[in-house]
C-alpha cells in the first residue's frame, strides 16, 4: 500500500544540500546468485539465503558506518577551540540543525534543509556530511565495499517524512551516477560556490565568524581531481590531521589501497582474457573498469606517503 503524504505537514520548496551514495557492484553480484529451486531442495535453498545475506551485509555495513560517523560528529566538539565564548549559544543551535537520511536498496540519500533563517545554522551540518562521507568511504573501501557519491546544493520540496524531491536530488544523483564514474565522491559546483561565499564573508559578527570558519573547514575537505571535478578528499591533509586519528587508521588506509589495487588487477586480467578470445562486450566493460580503478589507485599512491605507508 502506498503511503500518502501527511496533509498536516506543510510542504515547502527551498534550498537543500543533498548527498546520494551508492554501493558499487551489487547488481552484478546479484545476477550471479542462482535462483532458489522449486521443491524441497533445502540445501540449495539455504545457499540462496546465505548468498543474499552475504550481499546485503555490504549494504548493512555501509549504513552502520555512515550512521556512526554522523552520530560521532554530532556529539563531537572538534571546532570548540575555534569558537569565541560569546558565540557558544549560536554554536549549540548549529549542533541541533537536522541531518536527515533515508536508505533505499543499495543507496543512502542525505539532505539538509536551508530554509530562510535556518541557512545560518546549516553550515556545520553540511560540514558533518562531508566528514562522514570521507570517513565512511575509507572504512568501506577497507572492507572491500566500493562506494560512489554525489553531493550538491539546490532546490527541492519535502514530500513526506525525511523525503524530498526536486532538482537538488537530481543533481546529486547525476553526480554519483554519471560524473563520479569510479569510487569517489564528487561535489557539485553550486555547493562549492556556496561554501566559498561563506568563507569569503567580510562581516565580523560572531555568527559570520563561526560560519566562515566552518566553511573553510568544509573547503579543506575538498580537492580538485585530475579531471577537474571537485571531490571529497578522503585521504587529504585535513582528514589525516583532524578527523582520523584512531590508532589503526594507517591499517584502514592500507587495506583500502590493497582493495583498490586488487580490483584494478582483477579487471586488467579479465580485460586481457576477453581480448584474447574476442569477447567484445566483456572487453569493453573490463577496459572501462580497469581505467577507473587505475585512477583510484593513482589517488591512493599520491597520498600514501603522508599516511606513513610505503
Amino acid at each position: 500500500m502506498i503511503n500518502k503524504h501527511n496533509n498536516h505537514q506543510a510542504m515547502h520548496y527551498c534550498s537543500y544540500m543533498v548527498a546520494f551514495f551508492d554501493i558499487l557492484g551489487q547488481r552484478d553480484k546479484m545476477h550471479r546468485i542462482t535462483l532458489p529451486p522449486v521443491g524441497d531442495e533445502t540445501s540449495n535453498d539455504d545457499k540462496f539465503k546465505q548468498d543474499i545475506l552475504k550481499l546485503y551485509s555490504n549494504v548493512k555495513t555501509f549504513r552502520i558506518f555512515f550512521a556512526d560517523a554522523i552520530d560521532s560528529f554530532t556529539k563531537s566538539g572538534i571546532e570548540n577551540d575555534q569558537i569565541p565564548e560569546q558565540a557558544k549559544s549560536f554554536f549549540e543551535k548549529l549542533r541541533e540543525h537536522p541531518i536527515a537520511y533515508r536508505n533505499f536498496a543499495d543507496s543512502v540519500i542525505v539532505h539538509i534543509r536551508l530554509k530562510g533563517d535556518e541557512m545560518k545554522y546549516a553550515g556545520r551540518a553540511i560540514y558533518g556530511v562531508l566528514c562522514a562521507a570521507a570517513v565512511t568511504f575509507n572504512s568501506c573501501m577497507a572492507k572491500g565495499i566500493p562506494v560512489r557519491g554525489g553531493i550538491d546544493l539546490g532546490f527541492a520540496m519535502n514530500i513526506g517524512p525525511d523525503e524530498i524531491y526536486g532538482p537538488a536530488l537530481a543533481s546529486a544523483y547525476h553526480l554519483e551516477c554519471k560524473v563520479a564514474a569510479y569510487p569517489r565522491i564528487v561535489v557539485g559546483k553550486t555547493l562549492v560556490s556556496y561554501l566559498k561565499e561563506l568563507s569569503e564573508s567580510r562581516l565580523e559578527t560572531d555568527v559570520e565568524n563561526v560560519n566562515r570558519q566552518i566553511a573553510n573547514n568544509s573547503l579543506a575537505l575538498l580537492t580538485t581531481d585530475d579531471d577537474g571535478n571537485m571531490i571529497v578528499d578522503n585521504l587529504g591533509d585535513y582528514i589525516r590531521n583532524n578527523l582520523q586519528k584512531i590508532p589503526d587508521i594507517a591499517d584502514v588506509v592500507s587495506k583500502a589501497y590493497r582493495f583498490a589495487s586488487s580490483e584494478h588487477e582483477k579487471y586488467r586480467i579479465a580485460r586481457n582474457e576477453a581480448e584474447s578470445i574476442g569477447n567484445v562486450e566483456v572487453l569493453k566493460r573490463c577496459a572501462l573498469l580497469t581505467d577507473r580503478y587505475e585512477w583510484l589507485t593513482k589517488y591512493f599512491k599520491k597520498h600514501l606517503p603522508s599516511w606513513g605507508i610505503k
